[in-house]
């Protein structure tokens, strides 16, 4: 009485599962743990008990299908999926780095069109030249650290393929 008080939603899973399961011969244990009594279709501890739950027919057999195969594969297709979400964001990362790095280089460039003194043109030209191999340096940097990773992300989801 006490192990039903304690574990409810255990016995609750249990009970409905055995219609389910009730179609072929199925084997599934029970251990006691600090938790309570676990139910599961592999051995929890040393002290579990192999439980058999039995169709009015015995002859009637249900499947002997292994469905870790299937469960790995759809674990793979899941880490192919999240990579490739990663792979897209990332490359959009690096399309949006470039833009904007054009954007700021174009800008700098566009200052020298300016109507103003040739020396003050010229003082500016050195400002904006300075200015451009800054840009360049910095998102420069950004863009062959966002490729790397996705270098890395793409030879990462090679594995899964």
């Amino acid at each position: 009485m006490t192990s039903r008080l304690a574990l409810p939603g255990s016995v609750l899973i249990l009970s409905a599962a055995l219609p389910i399961l009730g179609h072929a011969n199925t084997d599934y244990f029970k251990c006691q743990t600090e938790a309570g009594t676990v139910f599961s279709q592999f051995p929890c501890n040393e002290n579990a008990t192999e439980q058999k739950v039995t169709h009015s027919n015995p002859r009637h057999q249900g499947p002997k299908e292994d469905y870790g195969k299937q469960l790995t594969e759809l674990e793979k297709e899941n880490k192919r999926n999240s990579i490739n979400m990663q792979i897209r964001s990332t490359k959009h990362k690096v399309v949006m780095l470039k833009r904007e790095r054009s954007a700021k280089t174009l800008a700098e460039e566009q200052r020298l069109e300016r109507l103003m003194s040739d020396d003050e043109r010229k003082a500016l030209k050195k400002e904006v030249q300075v200015n451009i191999k800054d840009i360049e340096r910095r998102y420069s940097q950004r863009i062959k650290e966002t490729e790397q990773k996705l270098a890395r992300l793409e030879k990462f989801l090679a594995r899964f393929q």
